[in-house]
């Protein structure tokens, strides 16, 4: 059922989904390493656990099991079982800050795109297949952010940062706020400015 698709998590150099997909080890390695990549600068991916649950036909005892050995001592070895079934849907890559930047200028310079740098993790997976002809498979990079949130990126990549029209209207808009005080009902406060726009919209849509 669905689409016949093979799906590959690409990650940055904090690898541990790369390294519990090729070998079953699901552990920390020292601190988080900052990259170029910056959300994705994570060393326990929750997700994972339901991926498990899912794997091992909802054994909710062993992944209890697991996951609480996981968090007392950071340390996982997958079950052999469980790892094939892991390894069987779902392949991975990690990617370094070079890779990110190398893969930004390609994109810019063969379809003048401008990649955020985490749209760029996906995108050297890419171009590695094409550089080793490993595969003519159709790919699907799913681009998870604009460049212009991550100028650092594009300038140490050698590119020109854009600014979107659509950014660039927002900044230039009005802001309004309120100072709430220590000792008020900050969420009544809350509570009533959301009322009060909310009423505000519907009257305006009346008039429409």
């Amino acid at each position: 059922m669905g689409l016949p698709i093979q799906l590959i998590a690409v990650v940055n150099s904090n690898d541990i989904i790369h390294r519990t997909v090729q070998h079953g080890d699901f552990s920390l390695l020292g601190n988080v390493q900052p990259t170029l990549a910056s959300a994705m600068d994570i060393q326990e991916p929750y997700n994972m656990e339901r991926l498990f649950w899912l794997l091992s036909d909802a054994d909710s005892g062993l992944i209890k099991a697991l996951m609480e050995q996981f968090c007392m001592s950071k340390s996982l070895k997958l079950p052999e079982e469980l790892h094939r079934k892991l390894s069987e849907v779902l392949s991975s890559c990690s990617v370094s800050d070079e890779d990110i930047i190398q893969a930004m200028r390609r994109c810019w310079e063969d379809n003048h795109y401008l990649l955020c740098p985490h749209s760029a993790v996906a995108v050297h997976y890419h171009y590695k297949q094409l550089e080793f002809q490993l595969s003519n498979t159709p790919r699907c990079c799913l681009a998870s952010a604009s460049a212009a949130k991550f100028q650092d990126a594009v300038l140490k990549a050698r590119l020109v940062p854009e600014e979107p029209p659509e950014l660039k209207a927002l900044q230039e808009m009005e802001t309004r706020s309120i100072t709430l005080t220590k000792g008020e009902d900050w969420a009544k406060t809350v509570k009533d400015k959301i009322e009060a726009i909310a009423k505000r919209r519907s009257l305006q849509k009346e008039f429409i």
